[in-house]
């Protein structure tokens, strides 16, 4: 199964997206209104993913106190004075695309470590989004659940 039938049968629903400019009051307002969701897409005009913000880098920032011993020194300042998503927003994009397999998509999960992401066209516009539980739900097993990914393709 394809990501974009996964977006079809999940439906349409609005995703958790700011531009660069955005305070951090604003951020925070708009993840608590999104209860399925642990990321905040940062997005340019054209809704092009730009970078995430997770829950947990937004809790690390506000509340930098309950993290001292995983916040780099060097780090300190930048943490104390951001104020806008580009400032604490991460770079390193994990995505999908439409055509990609749940499989493919699940190994990219686990190898990254990530919960959920944007699905992006060849534009990087963001399309929609998935999660590990969206991806599960999905997911075929054949009727022996005991044989490995590998043995179900023989």
């Amino acid at each position: 199964m394809e990501i974009q039938q996964v977006m079809n049968q999940i439906g349409k629903r609005e995703i958790p997206c700011v531009e660069q400019q955005t305070h951090i009051s604003e951020i925070i307002r708009l993840l608590t209104g999104f209860p399925y969701a642990r990321l905040v897409y940062v997005v340019d005009g054209r809704k092009r993913l730009l970078g995430t913000i997770s829950v947990g880098s937004l809790l690390r920032h506000i509340f930098p106190y309950h993290y001292k011993a995983r916040i780099h020194p060097g780090g300190i300042l930048r943490s104390i004075t951001a104020q806008r998503a580009e400032q604490i927003m991460g770079r390193e994009n994990v995505f999908a695309l439409p055509d990609e397999t749940v499989d493919e998509v699940l190994k990219r999960m686990a190898h990254t470590g990530v919960k959920e992401m944007a699905v992006v066209d060849a534009e990087g516009i963001i399309i929609g989004d998935i999660t590990a539980v969206d991806l599960l739900h999905f997911y075929r097993f054949d009727a022996d659940l005991a044989n490995t990914p590998d043995d179900r393709k023989k």
